[in-house]
């Protein structure tokens, strides 16, 4: 035991080390769109707007769109768009449409799930979230084998969806209607009818009286509550689009109140925020869990605990036809496997739950309870805290960084709420590379984000022409982040600005400033992607205004966050050559002596090897990347064992990263290659490997 625990804690150091590094599953390989930022904005705005004050027991039409069925007869018209609501006893199955940007469209659907939450809590409810391209299935069976008595109608009559009054209406009937009625409320004021196989609810008075109804079987709760048992399936593919509209399950459990949930088969008990997903193999379910913990197989003698931070898989049985939609697609854990011991979730894996919880908060449904410790903290070496009470959004305005001391019961997923902002970010920032990894004490940089609580996006140059008083961020070294040319005069017409780059950078902004004309402010930004530490840019009227005099900086960012600023340099401009004198001066002189080009990029490598961490893993190990890669793709063959199909893409920067694979069980491969995207320098990642 006292090996093991020296082993772990040596292998958390040697993370705490590694720098900033890429660490990707194939679920995760994600690019991000320009317009994924203004879908999601707009999603979360009405799904906010459609599906505040939900009842128990309740589904909602979040956001375009969904597909439902039903296990009775419902008007045409019935749930078909946003806010539309629908009660969960008589829904079958929801499935939310895939990630389409060129329509504005990614499904998400609310519900609202009694599960075992008592009767003397009322409205306290699960809240799911179905987002993407994913489906849910009841599971849920109740008895419907009971006698029939014929009644007629006498006043035409509304058909409910429940014995309650004031539950949804599904149809209406006529008076004269001849129809048979199959059980009774136990308040004796509402039969259920069958009409074409299917059922509704209406009043007692609307019928013809006949007290045969009293025989009928009073219709007994169910132990468990619709959607307290379910199937579900998530399809990954079109979320590659954008990393901030992931296909998932996310689920939130009342404050203080652990639930009981069954799905797909697999028993879970939580008192915690869980995203569910079916990885692309379509044959693995994998939980990861961000707040509080969830417990599998609970009170069993294989029970797994998955505390904040972590995430475990499961084998998933061929389909079946198991629930109420008579369709055989339904998956089950399989028999001949059990969970897998629980690891640190990637902030990728994290992040997938970052977008529910955005949800969440919109519909101001954020009640977390804070769990007591597990462990006893080890003096000197930083450890996963239990989950805190949520904190309301704290000030931090886009573009700016600002710092935050973690205290106890924090973790890195709930700090990004707070800020609005990203984990990613966050990690990017402070050169963390294990998100469960943050102790109490230690002092964050958080990048400021949008407002939306999602992955930060790149931001407008501020308008603001005055630099910081100190121009760098707290927590990154800039003091050898500085512009190096031209520092004597600017061309009138094209001029090529150098740097002295950043290494935690993958973009820079060069700033115009206009001293004369424009008295200081700011007139144009210059920006590009990658690790170049020069950019060509034209000066003149038309894209910085009249004047002589201007001035320049040049930021270094990450993913449009500015983590350092140079000194600003003023210099003269010359005037063009222009014979209709509109700007009459002579030209500046500038000198080309000190435009030292910059040293050749180091070479672009690779290696592959197994994870010593994680068993049947294959990691990728790529350094160096060419400049203005976005993304790297990794190619292999499969000889044997249960591997994951490639090709696996991993997105860039940092240029220096890993990217991992896995396989079911021992695996073996070869012709292994990676490839840097767009230039398509490729790699051989020589030999055959077995993990």
């Amino acid at each position: 035991m006292g090996c093991d625990m020296a082993l772990r804690r040596l292998a958390v150091m040697v993370f705490l080390m590694m720098g900033l590094s890429v660490v990707l599953n194939p679920a995760e390989a994600q690019t991000n769109n320009a317009a994924c930022p203004a879908l999601v904005e707009m999603a979360l705005t009405q799904v906010g707007n459609n599906c505040a004050d939900m009842g128990r027991n309740t589904a909602c039409y979040g956001f375009n769109q969904l597909t439902a069925r039903f296990n009775q007869a419902v008007d045409g018209n019935y749930f078909q768009k946003p806010s539309d609501r629908v009660e969960l006893g008589i829904l079958s199955s929801i499935q939310t449409a895939p990630l389409d940007l060129d329509n504005d469209q990614w499904g998400i659907a609310v519900m609202n799930v009694q599960a075992n939450v008592p009767d003397t809590l009322p409205g306290q409810a699960v809240t799911f979230l179905l987002l993407g391209d994913s489906e849910i299935e009841d599971a849920v069976i109740t008895d419907s084998t009971v006698p029939a008595v014929t009644v007629i109608l006498q006043t035409a009559a509304d058909l409910r969806s429940s014995a309650q009054p004031t539950s949804g209406t599904i149809g209406k009937l006529a008076a004269g209607t001849v129809v048979d009625a199959d059980a009774i409320s136990s308040d004796g004021a509402s039969i259920r009818l069958v009409l074409n196989e299917a059922t509704g609810w209406v009043s007692r008075d609307s019928v013809n009286p006949n007290p045969t109804l009293d025989r009928l079987p009073v219709v007994s709760s169910n132990s468990d509550s619709p959607m307290q048992s379910f199937y579900f399936r998530t399809r990954t593919g079109s979320d590659l689009q954008c990393s901030q509209t992931p296909s998932a399950l996310v689920v939130q459990s009342p404050q203080g109140i652990k639930v009981n949930l069954t799905a797909n088969g697999a028993d879970i008990q939580l008192g915690s925020l869980i995203t569910l997903q079916v990885l692309p193999d379509g044959r693995t379910m994998q939980l990861t869990t961000l707040e509080g913990e969830a417990i599998l197989n609970p009170g069993a003698p294989d029970e797994v605990r998955v505390p904040a931070g972590s995430t475990t898989t499961r084998c998933l049985s061929e389909p079946q036809d198991l629930g109420i939609d008579g369709r055989a697609n339904d998956l089950m854990v399989g028999g001949d496997c059990s969970w897998e011991q629980p690891r640190s979730a990637t902030y990728l894996e994290l992040e997938v739950g970052q977008t529910g919880q955005a949800i969440i908060d919109r519909l101001g449904l954020t009640q977390i309870e804070t769990p007591a410790p597990t462990e006893t903290p080890v003096a000197g070496e930083p450890t996963a805290q239990p989950t805190a009470a949520p904190q309301p959004p704290t000030e931090c305005p886009v573009g700016t960084n600002i710092n935050h001391v973690v205290v106890s019961g924090e973790n890195l997923f709930r700090i990004s709420v707070r800020y609005k902002t990203s984990m990613g970010a966050i990690m990017a920032a402070n050169g963390i590379t294990n998100a469960e990894r943050i102790y109490t004490g230690q002092n964050l940089v958080i990048p400021c984000g949008v407002d939306t609580g999602l992955p930060t996006v790149p931001q407008q140059p501020p308008t603001n022409p005055q630099p910081p008083d100190v121009p760098s961020v707290p927590g990154v070294d800039c003091s050898t982040f500085r512009a190096t040319s031209p520092l004597d005069g600017l061309n009138y017409g094209s001029n090529t600005f150098y740097w002295d780059g950043l290494a935690a950078a993958n973009g820079y902004r060069v700033n115009i400033y206009g001293i004369d004309e424009a008295r200081g402010r700011l007139v144009r930004s210059f920006e590009q992607q990658g690790t170049a530490t020069n950019l060509t840019a034209d000066i003149t009227i038309e894209t910085t205004g009249y004047g002589f005099s201007f001035a320049w900086d040049v930021q270094a960012l990450y993913n449009g966050v500015v983590l350092c600023t140079s000194a600003r340099t003023t210099v003269p401009r010359g005037a063009p050559n222009d014979s209709s004198g509109s700007v009459a001066a002579t030209p500046v002189p500038v000198p080309t002596a000190t435009m030292t080009p910059p040293p050749p990029p180091p070479p672009f490598t690779a290696t592959w090897s197994c994870s010593a961490l994680t068993p049947n893993t294959f990691k990728v190990d790529y350094f160096n990347a060419p400049a203005g890669t976005s993304s790297v793709t990794v190619n292999y063959s499969i000889i044997s064992g249960g591997v994951t199909f490639g090709p696996i893409t991993g997105t860039v920067p940092p240029v220096s990263g890993t990217v991992f694979f896995n396989s079911t069980g021992p695996g073996v491969v070869t012709a292994g290659t990676i490839t840097a995207n767009p230039s398509a320098t490729t790699l051989p990642l020589p030999g055959t490997l077995g993990c």
